[in-house]
């Protein structure tokens, strides 16, 4: 079994690291699957704090030597459990010298290890966040998995980028997934940003009304949707029953279970 390190990178801020980042923890504690949450934003780890109570860490990136190898407890990590990694802006000389130091896109380290690197690149739709993509794909010259996430909460008209032929080319050439990440309207994201929840959290708050519960959870329905057809998570291991188990099969086998039930009733 493989456990994955997932980094939620984007270079830029205000694309939608700690959107995403928060969306993945949320798809994780639903299909009770293994995993440990790690804010690289050591100066505001928005999402450590809204996840408390599952012993999430802060991990500061910085390039300082003697500080440099603080990074390592994203590994170490990782050995034990899958990882869920909130990255800051500006970090990606820092994140691409680490892993390649280590060489962490070794396919015999990987089996060595135990441990495997994606990286969830979430774009903004303007022409630097583009090309920085293609430069963290070509960078590792396609070992390191690289799923393109375009956020329509930030930008609505991706017609540009579908008509960009270097993106086209890598996307068709290594099937690079792509994740359009729906917007979440803005009364119920104010309301969240507001007082600094996470989204459970939201749902069971006495003034987030039943229409918001119902618009996020149509959202993040359709964001769940979307991060299973990518299928990083499908052998991901479960939390309490300790076995690997792909969360769409998890919910067909809990639905035949019911069904079983009813007919025999």
């Amino acid at each position: 079994m493989t456990n994955m390190i997932h980094l939620v990178d984007g270079e830029k801020g205000g694309v939608g690291k700690s959107m995403l980042t928060r969306i993945l923890v949320e798809f994780n504690q639903k299909y009770e699957l293994l995993y440990t949450l790690i804010d690289g934003d050591f100066q505001n780890p928005d999402v450590q704090q809204r996840y408390p109570e599952h012993n999430a860490k802060i991990v500061a990136l910085v390039e300082d030597e003697e500080k440099f190898f603080d990074i390592d407890i994203i590994f170490e990590t990782a050995v034990e459990t899958p990882v869920i990694v909130n990255l800051p802006a500006r970090v990606y000389s820092i994140i691409n010298k680490w892993i390649d130091e280590a060489n962490l896109t070794s396919p015999d380290f990987k089996e060595q290890s135990g441990v495997d690197v994606c990286k969830w690149f979430i774009c903004g739709g303007t022409t630097d966040s583009i090309e920085m993509f293609i430069d963290s794909f070509n960078y590792f010259e396609g070992q390191l998995n690289h799923i393109f996430v375009r956020n329509f909460g930030v930008c609505k008209d991706w017609s540009h980028v579908q008509s960009h032929k270097e993106m086209n080319k890598l996307i068709n050439n290594y099937r690079i997934p792509v994740v359009d990440l729906p917007a979440l309207s803005a009364r119920e994201r104010k309301f969240i940003d507001t007082k600094r929840l996470s989204f459970s959290q939201a749902m069971k708050h006495s003034e987030f009304f039943l229409i918001s519960q119902q618009r996020l959870h149509t959202f993040l329905e359709d964001c769940f949707r979307l991060i299973e057809d990518v299928g990083l998570f499908n052998n991901a291991p479960n939390r309490n029953k300790k076995e690997v188990i792909a969360p769409y099969e998890q919910k067909k086998n809990e639905e035949m279970q019911i069904e079983n039930e009813q007919q025999n009733k």
